[in-house]
């Protein structure tokens, strides 16, 4: 199962070989889950998906490759009764941010050294403990994996005119916060010092203003997710940008977390051997949440959010 291959014990999520395989479970839709630099389609994939729609499938894409802007696939999907549906089609309502959100309650980012750390992981488990201790969560997607999993607000900014990202998170925080939400939490993208992709992370800070940031570190990974030639920072590095860059914001909590085919599955050894040295070094508490919680992470939120005179409390 996934649980198995990702190292966090057996989960009922199988994995198959093929698409007949997986048509074995009834699917309703299948999903282009891949993010490779510059997102387009591998060719040998097209036959897979028209096989898809013609077994009823909607397909749903997290691609910069529309797939409703292509005759080969819309036309058959329409003959076959099916959706195509582009999550990276950027919304219609794009604005320019020409003002700082305020926002009254607290504005959480999960930010990151680099591209493919699991964010979004640490995202929704930092979501679960919110919502142990009774609070109402409010999440801003801003990619399209997020978008599906459970975004109250979402677009996919990499897809957007560079000029509109920030007012376009901007509107999606605010747009949030009058949902009558306890705490929100915003997902990053990439890291403020990636080359290629940092002009995302940096239209988040600018356009959510956040209170407190967790940053999700893989101690593991000695370059960029793609980028071989490209170094990944220290977490400290990240900080002082982060901090510089936007002063309201706080890091207040690191969360270890590791792609295992980098460099193969850890142990609890390896893995609480990095979180004392990204404590060590950061003078942070640090955690890996899927392995041992997000409990230590949430305080530090809840702390800092008491210090700035935004505590976490039901509305």
């Amino acid at each position: 199962s996934a649980g198995e291959v990702l190292g966090i014990g057996k989960k009922n999520i199988p994995i198959v070989g093929s698409l007949r395989e997986a048509l074995k479970y009834k699917p309703e839709a299948i999903i282009i889950g891949i993010a490779p630099p510059g997102g387009s389609l591998p060719a040998e994939w097209k036959s897979i998906i028209k096989e898809a729609i013609k077994n009823g499938l909607d397909v749903v894409s997290g691609l910069h490759y529309f797939f409703s802007d292509q005759p080969e696939f819309s036309d058959l999907a329409k003959k076959h009764g099916v959706k195509l549906i582009d999550l990276r089609k950027p919304p219609k309502d794009l604005e320019i941010l020409t003002e700082l959100a305020n926002i009254k309650v607290p504005v959480v980012a999960i930010l990151s050294t680099d591209a493919a750390t699991g964010k979004n992981i640490v995202m929704m488990e930092l979501a679960k403990e919110a919502e142990k201790r009774g609070l109402n969560v409010g999440a801003v997607a801003t990619g399209q994996t997020m978008m599906i999993i459970r975004g109250d607000a979402g677009a996919a900014i990499d897809a957007i005119p560079g000029d509109f990202i920030p007012g376009t998170v901007k509107k999606m925080t605010v747009d949030v916060a009058k949902m009558g939400k306890d705490i929100i939490i915003v997902e990053g993208q990439a890291s403020l010092s990636h080359p290629a992709y940092g002009v995302e992370t940096l239209a988040i800070l600018y356009g959510s203003q956040p209170d407190a940031v967790i940053m999700v570190h893989d101690p593991f990974r000695k370059t960029r997710d793609g980028f071989p030639k490209m170094k990944v920072p220290s977490p400290l590095e990240e900080i002082h940008l982060i901090e510089t860059i936007c002063p309201k914001t706080k890091v207040v909590g690191i969360a270890i977390s590791y792609i295992y085919n980098y460099s193969g599955l850890k142990s609890d050894e390896e893995v609480r051997a990095a979180i004392k040295q990204a404590e060590k070094e950061t003078n942070l508490p640090a955690t890996d949440v899927q392995r041992f919680g997000a409990e230590s992470l949430f305080d530090a939120i809840a702390e800092h959010c008491k210090k700035i005179n935004k505590p976490l409390r039901k509305t």
